[in-house]
């Protein structure tokens, strides 16, 4: 069996508060800002478990790569840290477990470091197989979310990626 765990860190030139404001308790809003989430919205059917915690879960709808159902299974406002599961009908069959961890430091009044972490376990030879294209993907996908969260951070506006995906996505709607 193996393992898909690859991390991101890069440093935003904002406060911590201000980072951690889009990721954590901004949870549900995440397409507002992030590459290849068309929508995002609350799971209303979890709970809501760990204390200051927006939501139990969401929904994100992935285009062509299905709806993910989210779900928070760490949140800490004190130390700025969320953890949620993924899962979705498209997601191959062989990745299981997969999760996002993601945490904010402040290094000064005016930066912070964020790191995300995912983590899934690559089962059987198919695993195996295509393990490594796997991991290539979900390295490119974490560079890119860790870049509009930067721009978002740090200018309050979005993402050069994301405003094409948002002209595309208004095309459709008018179709």
């Amino acid at each position: 069996m193996g393992k898909l765990d690859l991390k991101e860190s890069i440093e935003i030139k904002t406060s911590a508060k201000k980072a951690w404001g889009i990721i954590g308790p901004n949870f549900l809003n995440i397409a507002d800002w992030g590459r290849g989430i068309s929508k995002s919205w609350n799971n209303d059917s979890v709970s809501v478990t760990f204390e200051g915690a927006p939501a139990g879960g969401r929904f994100c709808d992935l285009g062509k790569f299905g709806i993910t159902d989210e779900r928070i299974i760490h949140y800490s406002d004190a130390q700025k840290e969320i953890t949620w599961s993924a899962s979705s009908e498209k997601l191959p069959g062989f990745l299981m477990g997969l999760q996002n961890a993601l945490k904010v430091e402040s290094i000064d009044e005016n930066s912070c470091r964020v790191t995300t972490n995912i983590t899934a376990n690559l089962t059987g030879v198919r695993g195996l197989l295509l393990g490594t294209p796997i991991k290539n993907n979900f390295k490119k996908l974490l560079g890119g979310f860790v870049k509009d969260w930067k721009t978002y951070a740090e200018t309050d506006q979005v993402s050069v990626t994301k405003k094409r995906e948002i002209s595309k996505y208004s095309q459709e709607e008018k179709n």
